[in-house]
């Protein structure tokens, strides 16, 4: 027959033996959220913005005198995006510093998505007229966007970046 006091030993250690599982489920669970976020961080961002870094790091000061006389043809775009069946289509309206549309130009968009590379567009953009230019495209989300813009003719070169929101 077990006594009282064998009782309460056995219930003290018991409860003894709680705690330190308690603790040891606890780190457990600690270990596996770790885990978790180490693997997310790992295989969902490279780390890489551009390809070739290095490269454009060494033509930096070419890419500075570009900028400046680009900013100094003083053309501003405009853009929109209307939905079409499949998808959207952009218009970017090129004007120069009076205002006048510049025609004949070889435009390109580069659609960059600001949180991940993974859907980034180049777009050939077409003449429509009187300094229209525009393509189809299916965008695989609506929101925030950076559009680079770039166009040519002759010896002349321009280009043009905004932040653009897709509904």
């Amino acid at each position: 027959m077990m006594t009282i006091d064998a009782a309460q030993q056995s219930h003290s250690q018991r409860k003894s033996l709680w705690i330190p599982t308690l603790m040891v489920g606890l780190m457990l669970v600690v270990v596996a959220v770790n885990g978790t976020m180490i693997y997310f961080a790992q295989s969902t961002f490279s780390g890489l913005d551009t390809e070739k870094a290095y490269a454009e790091g060494i033509e930096y000061n070419t890419i500075l005198q570009e900028a400046a006389a680009s900013a100094a043809l003083g053309w501003t775009a405009k853009t929109s995006f209307t939905k079409i069946a499949g998808g959207r289509h952009i218009a970017v309206t090129i004007a120069d510093k009076n205002g006048k549309p510049v025609d004949g130009l070889d435009m390109t968009a580069h659609l960059v998505r600001p949180v991940s590379t993974a859907f980034d567009q180049l777009l050939a953009l077409r003449p429509e007229g009187a300094g229209v230019y525009g393509a189809d495209l299916a965008l695989p989300a609506g929101g925030s966007w950076e559009l680079r813009l770039s166009a040519t003719r002759a010896s002349t070169n321009w280009q043009s970046t905004q932040r653009v929101f897709v509904k």
